[in-house]
């Protein structure tokens, strides 16, 4: 499952609003252990039979569960079933009491009952589902929407439409018939049994799924919809749009078959399911959820022709598809150990672009899903059972920090153990529910590596290592000392970690001198033996360890490894760093970087350096850079040239930018540095860019963010219309969440704009009451704070529970932006005005010296 999508391509897979708190810890007030549950029969097949009502949005039929006791005298039989209307249940053929509360269903079956006794346990039911199954259709806002039901179940939201065992710790083979509006068509899990119209005009689908999968993979997408076929190594592969976008198929989902047979080859497992069906629908909720064999994604996925020249759908679609082997076939005992589903699936988007586009974008994705990781707003194990509800838990540790422990492992293990580990790992637990020891446990028994150490420190405890490295060279000896400290903080179970780690030595463009070590201490000295002085010192030299990384080397150390290292890593960190260090030659270098790297994301970097140097020369050479080709370079030189607060030439060179270019985001990122450039003819400009249609609203989007740095009190009326319903779904939530982000300046403001935020906490996308949720902190208004309690304990989605619920929590504590912090933020983007302004002038004086 992908959380949310649409942001991916510039900045996160969980594309929220960039408000969400910061706490200092995972786990809120009340939140306690969840533990697996019970079971006190094993379901093997589940059949549902239903029909759609699709005016009434209501959802009526039986399901039949074949089980067996798992102990002797098993009398109750529990379902989870919420707010459901439980006509009859029958054993065999027989009606039999139940009791039923709302949320549970007990089912009695009888006494003598014997341990592996098959039964068949129906039950008849009616439901109106507010969460779980979605009835799509045409509204005042939207007239235009098609109608279409589909469900979304994971983590447990099966239960509000079927009567089931809903935790993933139960596997069983499934039936779906399913009745509906006869131009339909629906999908659901497995191979097409039967398609049968009736006398009514409706029509029936009857699909079966022959290997075992837990209730939250069920689906059902039902809609009027155009399929276009494909195939991959034998297996049938179908994609369903609505008729207008069968256009926008090939260039999205066109690389679906190499990805199959990728995965196969690098799991050693088949395809493991009769078909793989993916289908695009309207206001999903989720980014895409791999349900088995038939995976339902967002209409966000679909990319135009002007979107493709520098975008992909790429990690989505490998994503979901990457499901289909961690998740579905191998599938995690509970949410706990939930990156067994999400790592797994995150880390093969980066094997498929490694496959696909080479070892640079493989090594991309390590720094962009580090980034992502440090970022998060609190730091916990990957696996723990600590939350409100299993959501709680899909974050950054779920998805990025476990792809990051499958990368650390590879480069522990060595390529060809590591996949030989995962691919035994397939093969030994297929059909099986998994917690991390089973993954422990196979690589022992494939490499006699015990790993116990490395899965404790960066699985089971919080946070990871905080490094300070330094290097000297001592000419008599002829030795290089390598020094390197711990810093992270380990009051709240943080380790000092244990990290084998390459440091290598180089001197001009020769052979490195490598060595291993491993560091066990937080204080650790290493001494190298070399034939000559190195020009270049480099440690952990292809990124194998998460990390934070602080290292004071010289400027021309820096300026070296950035033209001459062979990897990424290395240049865009030197890039970085020349940006703290500034003057004349760093500009020349960081320019160079930009206008020739032979890679797009060290380009970037050295942008974003030019950027942070904020000098004469550094603009002059942004100026310059403009010309590069690759987009997503481009795009990095424009967000940098938004620095340079106040600058004519500038605005100059961003209007036609931000009027028109080959690429979507580079117009979005001009709009966002023409509103910092805080002069006096931004407003019009954006204003005039704020209703051009774009890809995803990109454009607008970058207008929002522009407004909100431009600071002119003139952006709110655009940001309250932009928020509307009705109007493009996807500005929505920015358009919510800049209302207090400018707001903050305009103090004036704060309850009346409290006031409209806190009234789109009822709004029916639960995308707008998040970043409402959200928008209420940063505006720091707790006279709020009800109207957050309440979202909190009317809310379904576990999402919106949780952002209320830290909302709430941040404003009772104060940390919010109050004047003085404001006051403060304000002095000190004066203070960087300032420093940029001497900087530059020495620079000048030296020049002339």
């Amino acid at each position: 499952m992908s959380l949310l999508y649409g942001e991916r391509l510039s900045c996160g897979r969980i594309g929220l609003t960039g408000d969400e708190p910061h706490v200092p810890q995972h786990a809120l007030p009340g939140d306690e252990p969840i533990w697996p549950r019970d079971r006190v029969v094993d379901i093997l097949h589940v059949k549902v039979e239903v029909r759609l009502d699709v005016e009434e949005k209501r959802i009526r039929g039986t399901v039949t569960h074949t089980v067996v006791p798992l102990n002797d005298e098993t009398r109750f039989v529990p379902f989870d079933a919420v707010d459901m209307t439980i006509s009859a249940v029958t054993v065999g053929k027989r009606e039999v009491p139940f009791e039923y509360d709302g949320e549970r269903l007990s089912v009695d079956i009888g006494a003598g009952r014997k341990r592996g006794q098959e039964l068949t346990i129906a039950i008849s039911y009616e439901a109106a589902p507010r969460i779980g199954m979605y009835f799509i259709g045409p509204d005042e806002g939207y007239p235009d929407k098609p109608r279409q039901v589909w469900t979304q179940c994971q983590d447990e939201d099966t239960r509000y439409w079927l009567p089931c065992f809903d935790h993933p710790s139960d596997k069983f083979t499934s039936e779906v018939i399913v009745t509906v509006p006869g131009e339909w068509f629906a999908l659901s899990n497995g191979r097409l049994l039967q398609d049968r119209r009736n006398r009514d005009g409706t029509r029936t689908f009857h699909w079966h799924q022959d290997r075992p999968h837990p209730a939250y993979l069920l689906t059902i997408a039902a809609g009027e919809f155009a399929r276009v076929e494909g195939a991959a190594d034998g297996v049938p592969i179908d994609y369903y749009v609505e008729p207008k976008d069968v256009e926008a198929v090939e260039r999205t989902f066109g690389r679906t078959p190499a990805m199959v047979e990728l995965f196969a080859r690098l799991t050693g497992v088949p395809y493991p399911w009769a078909k793989y069906s993916q289908v695009v629908v309207r206001d999903f909720v989720f980014g895409g959820m791999e349900n088995t064999s038939a995976t339902t994604m967002t209409e966000n996925i679909l990319l135009d022709a002007k979107a493709k020249r520098d975008a992909d759908s790429d990690d989505l679609v490998s994503h979901e598809l990457a499901h289909q082997w961690f998740g579905d076939l191998l599938t995690c005992r509970d949410w706990s150990h939930g990156w067994l589903n999400e790592g797994f699936a995150t880390y093969f988007e980066m094997l498929w672009d490694e496959h696909h586009h080479g070892i640079d974008r493989y090594r991309q994705g390590v720094i962009d899903n580090t980034r992502l990781y440090l970022e998060e707003r609190y730091r916990r194990p990957i696996v723990t059972n600590v939350f409100h509800d299993p959501i709680d838990i899909f974050d950054r540790h779920l998805y990025e920090k476990g792809s990051l422990v499958l990368h650390m492992l590879r480069g522990e293990l060595g390529d060809e153990a590591f996949f030989r580990c995962i691919q035994r790992y397939v093969r030994d637990h297929a059909e099986q529910n998994v917690i991390t020891q089973d993954l422990v446990d196979t690589i022992a028994a494939e490499t006699g590596r015990s790993l116990e150490w490395f899965f404790d420190q960066w699985v089971y405890r919080a946070g990871h290592p905080k490094l300070k490295v330094s290097w000297s060279w001592d000419d008599g000896t002829g030795l290089a000392t390598v020094s390197v400290r711990q810093l992270q903080d380990t009051k709240e179970g943080t380790p000092i970690f244990r990290l084998p780690v390459t440091v290598d030595f180089r001197k001009g463009r020769g052979k490195p001198q490598v060595f291993r070590v491993e560091i066990t201490r937080a204080d650790e000295r290493f001494v190298f033996p070399l034939p000559w002085k190195p020009d270049l010192c480099r440690f952990d030299p292809y990124g194998w360890l998460l990390k934070e990384l602080e290292w004071e080397k010289s400027a021309a150390e820096l300026r070296l490894q950035l033209r001459d290292d062979d990897s990424i890593f290395g240049r865009a960190w030197a890039a970085a760093e020349l940006g703290k260090k500034g003057g004349a030659e760093a500009v020349a270098a960081l320019e160079a970087a930009v206008t020739g790297d032979r890679w797009w994301g060290v380009q970037a970097a050295a942008a974003k350096a030019l950027g942070d140097i904020r000098t004469t020369a550094a603009r002059d050479a942004l100026l310059r850079c403009l010309k590069v080709r690759q987009p997503r370079a481009r795009r990095a030189v424009v967000a940098a040239l938004g620095e340079f607060r106040g600058d004519e030439a500038i605005f100059e060179a961003l209007v036609p930018l931000a009027r028109r270019d080959s690429s979507w985001f580079v117009e979005a990122e001009a709009c966002r540095s023409v509103g910092k450039l805080r002069l006096a003819r931004s407003f019009e400009l954006l204003a005039a860019q704020f209703d051009r249609p774009s890809f995803r609203q990109v454009v607008r989007v970058g207008c929002i963010d522009g407004l909100v740095e431009l600071r002119d009190e003139r952006a709110f009326a655009l940001f309250e219309r932009a928020a509307r319903y009705g109007e493009p779904f996807q500005a929505r939530p920015a358009a919510v969440g800049a209302m207090a982000r400018l707001g903050q300046f305009f103090p004036e403001r704060k309850k009346a704009l409290g006031e409209t935020i806190a009234s789109y906490l009822d709004d029916r996308d639960f995308r707008v009451r998040i970043a409402a949720a959200n928008a209420l902190k940063t505006l720091g208004d707790a006279s709020q704070v009800p109207a957050l309690e309440r979202m909190a304990a009317r809310e379904l989605d576990g999402r919106g529970i949780r952002m209320a619920r830290e909302n709430v929590l941040a404003l009772r504590k104060g940390t919010v932006m109050d004047d003085e912090v404001r006051k403060l933020r304000e002095e000190f983007e004066q203070l960087r005005d300032e420093n940029a302004k001497l900087r530059d002038r020495l620079e000048r004086l030296e020049a002339r010296r």
